[in-house]
């Protein structure tokens, strides 16, 4: 019965049209301040009433209608900004989302079969009970991204404890407009997440290095199937800087704009950021020690052992896998596994004389590996080899 009347009142509150995504945000800044209001937070009363008052009279109209209807569903269905905080025992990080300088979106988009909606962030310096720590350094400052994530046809999502929780990965993550997210994501920003699943919704608290200093370039959020940035889910316009979801990919890839304050920009602390960021990707950011997950004995003892000559005595390919990428202008190829169980990694791309330098001992080359339980049975291993006409072979190999 309630999933039947929240599908009627999502359906009841659709627009029929929808308004500029300009109107969007301001619509939403207005509908921010009166839910501020609602609230009685008398310290912010003054200020969140001069906001609303310099909206111009032209946005309140039919625009107002369409963007409040999907706000409202979301401020039915979901828990506020503060309320995800406060469940995951954050006091500091509820107390800055109910602040001025907290961004409520509450924008949804459908994708992969997923309800995907954009609660809203807040960024600062110590504004979280828990010290984030990346390359082994604390990061003070940082911003802070709630998203909710539903089943489009009701299934509950499954809970933390359950045995079916994991078997559906999301990569969530902040993208700065004319930095290429290949490179430049959540893993590069030293992020991490918190997750629960209440009410069969699924919310996801990321943690990322501020990137509110970008503020006039233009700031997305991304949300997509997998575990790590999957190229294939978005195109990325070089000469613009543009971000867009692909229309053709197969699971979800939502993409909102997150409506940073363009005076939160920061142009000289932004390029000292995208510097540092430069010298981790090239690996020149110190030595500072990390966690890294113990691995298990035998897959130690296994990857020790296996060369690019006895690859086939120990390991065997999985022939679905294979692939023949062909490089680019600049010499990338994309690649990527799916294995019958589901579990893979997609779209992934690298240079081929990365893969391949001139010094080379062998055109076969062991790349990454991974296991998802304590023994071989789980172990997959991404094999290269560079062909005589200048492709690359790519397949997943097994343990006999």
């Amino acid at each position: 019965m309630r999933d039947n009347m929240d599908e009627l009142l999502r359906m009841a509150l659709a627009p029929s049209k929808e308004p500029d995504e300009l109107l969007n945000r301001r619509v939403l800044k207005r509908m921010e301040t009166e839910e501020r209001i609602m609230r009685k937070r008398e310290d912010q009363e003054k200020n969140r009433i001069e906001k609303r008052r310099r909206i111009p009279a032209a946005v309140i109209g039919f625009g107002a209608l369409c963007v409040a209807s999907a706000t409202a569903y979301a401020a039915y269905r979901y828990l506020s900004l503060s309320q995800v905080a406060e469940r995951l025992e954050d006091q500091g990080l509820a107390e800055a989302f109910q602040g001025g300088d907290a961004v409520t979106v509450n924008e949804t988009q459908s994708s992969g079969g997923y309800r995907i909606t954009l609660l809203g962030s807040a960024a600062g310096r110590d504004i979280s009970d828990y010290l984030r720590t990346s390359g082994g350094q604390v990061q003070e400052d940082g911003i802070y991204t709630v998203v909710a994530i539903e089943r489009e046809d009701g299934t509950p999502m499954p809970d933390t404890s359950s045995d079916a929780y994991g078997e559906e990965q999301f990569f969530v993550s902040p993208y700065v407009r004319g930095l290429d997210p290949v490179w430049y994501n959540a893993v590069t920003m030293g992020g991490g997440y918190s997750e629960f699943v209440q009410d069969g919704v699924m919310y996801r608290l990321v943690q990322t290095d501020n990137v509110e200093m970008f503020a006039d370039r233009g700031i997305y959020v991304g949300v997509s199937s997998g575990t790590f940035y999957d190229a294939g889910a978005y195109r990325y316009d070089e000469s613009t800087g543009e971000m867009t979801r692909n229309e053709d990919y197969r699971g979800a890839n939502a993409l909102f704009v997150l409506p940073v304050d363009a005076s939160k920009a920061d142009p000289e602390a932004a390029a000292a950021c995208v510097a540092r960021w430069e010298e981790e990707l090239n690996g020149s950011g110190g030595e500072e020690e990390t966690d890294v997950p113990e691995i298990p004995t035998d897959v130690r003892a296994f990857m020790e052992k296996l060369t690019p000559e006895n690859l086939d005595e120990y390991a065997a390919p999985a022939e679905y896998t294979r692939m023949v990428c062909t490089p680019d202008a600049e010499g990338m190829i994309s690649y990527g596994y799916r294995m019958e169980s589901g579990a893979g990694s997609e779209n992934q791309k690298a240079r081929v004389d990365w893969i391949f330098p001139e010094d080379r001992e062998s055109d076969v080359k062991i790349g990454g590996w991974s296991c998802s339980d304590d023994d071989l049975n789980s172990l997959v291993i991404e094999v290269f080899t560079l062909r005589e006409d200048g492709t690359v072979e790519y397949v997943i190999y097994q343990p006999k």
